[in-house]
């Protein structure tokens, strides 16, 4: 995946098949808002210590479901059938890097 700006100074994420799909997920769902990364960091942790056993949450355009194991991204609209699986340390890899970019930015 690569981080960027766009025109106007926002972050932006983009990703190659299949890793596309987790790209829109974080910029659609956690935005360019730290505070919804440093929630789904923390959901991700009682996730992975067992104090949750799964956690699914049906956001604005895409599903994420997490277990101990994976991550599945499903879109809720845009696309129909437009999914992804990843373990979940792909995925909290993939949100860390995304919150550490958003900070680097506003730090600039």
């Amino acid at each position: 995946m690569r981080f960027t700006w766009d025109q106007q100074g926002r972050v932006v994420v983009r990703g190659l098949p299949p890793d596309d799909v987790l790209a829109d997920y974080l910029a659609q769902e956690l935005r360019s808002e730290p505070a919804r990364a440093e929630h789904m960091l923390r959901v991700l942790k009682a996730v992975r210590r067992g104090n949750r056993e799964r956690w699914d949450v049906n956001g604005d355009a895409w599903s994420l479901e997490l277990s101990r194991a994976r991550a599945s991204i499903h879109s809720e609209e845009a696309i129909p059938g437009r999914s992804q699986d990843l373990p979940l340390e792909e995925f909290e890899e993939a949100v860390r890097s995304w919150l550490a970019f958003m900070e680097l930015s506003r730090a600039h």
